[in-house]
């Protein structure tokens, strides 16, 4: 019986991996993140792209896994992220409007951190006036 959590294990340490080197460049370039998002990507291969958003100095940071060597690592501001929303359910989806087009990405977090992770990006796209 453990064929579903067998294959999603190789996922979750992927994501791990990734979040920690995602982090710890960031805390080396003095850039604490306010929020770190483990997800995937849907398709015919579930949970075998992962991918790792953290919000941090008015920026949207992602890193992907490759096969061989270092995750790649790329940002935008959030000026970029037209918006973002949560999809509830038993693994939450979190929508992000980028480059005029919206992507999906399942969530391996709860949706308490997803929530976090979206209110994270509108107050760094919305900053409240005078701070």
């Amino acid at each position: 019986m453990p064929g579903p959590s067998g294959r999603l294990s190789g996922v979750l340490m992927g994501a791990d991996a990734a979040s920690a080197f995602l982090v710890g460049r960031l805390a080396l370039e003095g850039r604490p993140p306010r929020v770190v998002l483990k997800a995937s990507t849907r398709g015919p291969l579930r949970g075998t792209a992962v991918h790792v958003f953290a919000v941090a100095d008015d920026r949207l940071w992602l890193a992907q896994p490759r096969l061989l060597g270092e995750p790649a690592i790329a940002s935008v501001p959030l000026t970029e992220v037209a918006g973002a929303r949560m999809v509830p359910g038993p693994s939450p989806v979190v929508e992000l409007q980028l480059g005029g087009r919206t992507v999906r990405y399942r969530a391996l977090e709860d949706a308490a951190r997803c929530e976090e992770f979206v209110a994270a990006l509108a107050d760094g796209r919305f900053p409240l006036s005078g701070s």
